[in-house]
């Protein structure tokens, strides 16, 4: 062999070197990105099931207020009767710019709800404000929207979407759900 097929030869092996390199890179980034975006959809699952959860144990406040607090398109507080726990606990859920948090608080003696509020962040990368997509939508007994976010004892069914949006997806995956109020008194 000459030095010239020598040569040549470390720079075919080299570009194939190179070549595979870049190619098992790209794979291994595009693994960590859909194992992410996996992990924050299945957060924002559990988010999801958690919400329902409470919002399905709807219940008069301890302190005899309606079950209903306050209800926006980003943010709903509500009494609702979680296990293992003596009476309704307050339940806060809105997004703060693209975390989903949930904070909570339970009733005193005598039945107040003026505790410090122990909070959590359920979801990250919520993309509902860039979407312009309602984390809550409120419906009455007639399925008709209530749009009017004073009127919240005609409240009797609420839509929850979840739009997630991770680094590196290239569309949002969003999550719906729909509970009936129950555990409420006919007005």
């Amino acid at each position: 062999m000459s030095l010239i097929e020598v040569l040549v030869t470390l720079a075919v092996v080299s570009l194939i070197v190179v070549s595979a390199s870049n190619s098992v890179l790209a794979l291994y980034k595009t693994n960590n990105t859909g194992t992410r975006a996996l992990t924050q959809i299945s957060s924002a699952r559990s988010a999801l099931t958690t919400l329902m959860t409470d919002l399905r144990s709807v219940a008069y406040g301890n302190d005899g207020s309606y079950p209903i607090v306050s209800m926006s398109t980003s943010s709903l507080t509500f009494f609702s009767n979680i296990p293992n726990s003596i009476g309704a606990t307050r339940f806060q859920y809105q997004i703060n710019g693209t975390t989903l948090s949930r904070s909570q608080v339970s009733a005193g003696t005598p039945p107040t709800y003026s505790g410090t509020p122990v909070s959590e962040s359920l979801a990250t990368y919520m993309n509902n404000s860039a979407n312009s997509i309602s984390l809550f939508r409120y419906y009455d007994r007639d399925g008709i929207e209530v749009t009017d976010m004073n009127r919240v004892k005609d409240v009797a069914s609420i839509l929850v979407s979840i739009d997630v949006l991770a680094p590196g997806m290239t569309t949002p995956f969003i999550l719906t759900a729909t509970t009936t109020l129950r555990n409420l008194k006919a007005i």
